[in-house]
């Protein structure tokens, strides 16, 4: 059981890493392409790539968790 788990929380990783992808794609489009207006877009997508990587890849949301079990390691 507990390789589901492991598959599911993988799977997840892979998905907002292609999300990052993404987002990288359409920010390198706005500043590329369009050149007066873009920066708002740009602190939006800056924002969200930010806010994925903290939340998935940093676990900035156990940081306030009492305990001292890994949630990683069982």
């Amino acid at each position: 059981m507990k390789s589901r788990g492991f598959k599911r929380r993988l799977s997840v990783g892979f998905a907002v890493f292609g999300a990052l992808i993404g987002i990288k794609v359409v920010e390198y489009f706005f500043g590329t392409r369009i050149h007066s207006g873009a920066w708002p877009y740009l602190v939006v997508l800056a924002f969200a790539g930010a806010w994925l990587i903290l939340s998935y890849f940093m676990h900035i949301g156990q940081l306030g968790e009492s305990g001292s079990k890994d949630h990683d390691n069982g």
